[in-house]
């Protein structure tokens, strides 16, 4: 070989090496290497947008990755569902999941997802239910609302969000004796605090949380579960009433285990940075830890409740 071509082909060689170094460190990139997509199944303002928000500069920290919230409402989060649902299962989408809704928004209908079938990274916070009426109703203690509904059946308005929230009210009017006409609100909470709030429905119902946030527009008559709230001052609780509401974070089924455990692990920062703690307990939630397999059980446990 002569001297030309002898430097040609080392050239060459040395370009192969290159290449085949940049294509393997590629393939081998350590998890996560670009930003993460993040969905919000309900509009802003509610329960799952405050969820990310409050998680997204931990979880960005402890991946050293942008997390890119988006909404993709509709379908009481059947929309966002389905958009994780048909994501690609690579760690780089996951959405915020709510428990029992995901279960009660898939129960007796083919709505083209299947709940136990996510990659459950973790459980973060949760609320008990209440029942709520704008400031300065008529109705000043649950005994007033109670004995308008049976003195008009079916004429008091109660809004929700979607068939959860028709699923969740129906047990407390179970309790209560009463009959009222329920408001199925799409999209979550923030679009039904509104209608609460400018008196357009008699009362609305969802998780405490909510009656905290916006405890200056409307005033809470009962929460849910067998003690009172710290948050919530001299409002009674119904011990009968079992409604409660999870918020959480899920990939798509089929996400590699070692992926979501390393989501799960920043999940578990995120919520242990003490202004993430504080937000929690001035909104009147209970803070949550889980490991991937307990997300999983809890998911489990709510699909057997409800298949009843």
């Amino acid at each position: 070989m002569n001297r030309k071509n002898y430097l040609r082909g080392g050239i060459l060689g040395v370009v192969a090496a290159s290449i085949f170094a940049v294509t393997a460190g590629g393939a081998n990139a350590e998890y996560p290497d670009k930003p993460i997509t993040f969905i919000v199944p309900y509009s802003p303002g509610g329960g799952s947008d405050q969820q990310a928000r409050r998680l997204q500069p931990g979880l960005e920290k402890a991946l050293g990755v942008k997390i890119r919230i988006v909404y993709k409402t509709g379908g009481g989060g059947a929309v966002g569902f389905n958009e994780l649902w048909r994501s690609k299962a690579d760690g780089y989408t996951i959405s915020n999941v709510v428990v029992p809704n995901i279960v009660i928004s898939a129960k007796g209908k083919d709505v083209g997802f299947k709940p136990g079938e996510f990659a459950y990274i973790g459980m973060t916070a949760r609320a008990v239910g209440a029942l709520m009426v704008p400031k300065g109703s008529k109705y000043k203690s649950l005994g007033d609302f109670v004995t308008a509904a049976k003195a008009n059946p079916g004429k008091l308005t109660v809004a929700g969000v979607g068939s959860t929230g028709a699923a969740n009210f129906a047990e407390l009017a179970d309790i209560l004796g009463i009959k009222t006409a329920y408001v199925p609100v799409s999209g979550g909470v923030g679009k039904m605090m509104p209608m609460l709030q400018g008196n357009h429905v008699d009362a609305g119902m969802t998780a405490s949380s909510h009656a905290v946030k916006h405890r200056a527009t409307v005033d809470t008559l009962v929460i849910a579960g067998p003690a009172t709230s710290g948050a919530l001052p001299g409002v009674p609780n119904e011990s009968g009433w079992t409604y409660i509401t999870t918020w959480g974070v899920m990939a798509p089924p089929g996400t590699p285990a070692d992926r979501v455990a390393i989501l799960n692990a920043a999940l578990n920062k995120a919520t242990a940075d003490a202004k993430v703690r504080d937000l929690v307990t001035k909104n009147g939630l209970l803070q949550m830890r889980q490991t991937p397999a307990e997300a999983k059980a809890y998911v489990e446990a709510t699909i057997k409740k409800f298949s009843k």
